[in-house]
């Protein structure tokens, strides 16, 4: 009897060896992620986005700026827009507002500050301080910006600011 437990005991020993040697059998759940900060070639991608977002809104180059978006009618709004065009049943695809005061309005110099990137994958969400600067003085808001990687690019799929 205790040869046939040493047999039984050896046999399992050496099939606990081979899985460990194989990896793993089962589908492993991944850890829940709690840091999705972007990092590396994403990063300085999303970044060159917005290096190009203010020197196109900057230098009122619409053609530029224009080519950071998925298209234009992505929803892009101020939050008050927003909020007072759905309330009423309208939508949140006010671009032409932005356009038009951005692009025909009085000249200004955008930049932007406390910048957060995070990231998962295609997505990535950047929430972000802009300074806005003309002769009279300056303005600042908040918004966030929510970009896809499509064929190897980052291009704004929504903004909302204040």
């Amino acid at each position: 009897m205790l040869q046939d437990q040493k047999k039984m005991w050896r046999s399992a020993l050496a099939l606990i060896a081979v899985a460990v040697a194989s990896g793993p059998l089962l589908a492993q759940t991944p850890p829940d992620r709690t840091n999705f900060e972007s990092m590396g070639e994403d990063r300085r991608a999303i970044q060159a986005l917005l290096d190009t977002y203010t020197r196109a809104v900057s230098t009122k180059d619409e053609a530029l700026f224009e080519t950071l978006l998925l298209n234009t009618g992505i929803p892009f709004s101020d939050a008050g827009s927003a909020i007072q065009h759905g309330s009423i049943g309208g939508g949140t695809q006010n671009y032409e507002a932005f356009r038009k005061g951005v692009f025909a309005g009085a000249p200004f110099r955008q930049t932007f500050k406390h910048i957060s990137i995070r990231q998962d994958g295609p997505l990535a969400q950047v929430s972000l301080v802009f300074v806005n600067t003309d002769a009279a003085g300056s303005s600042s808001g908040w918004k966030t910006l929510e970009l896809l990687k499509i064929a190897g690019r980052w291009k704004i799929a929504c903004e909302f600011y204040t």
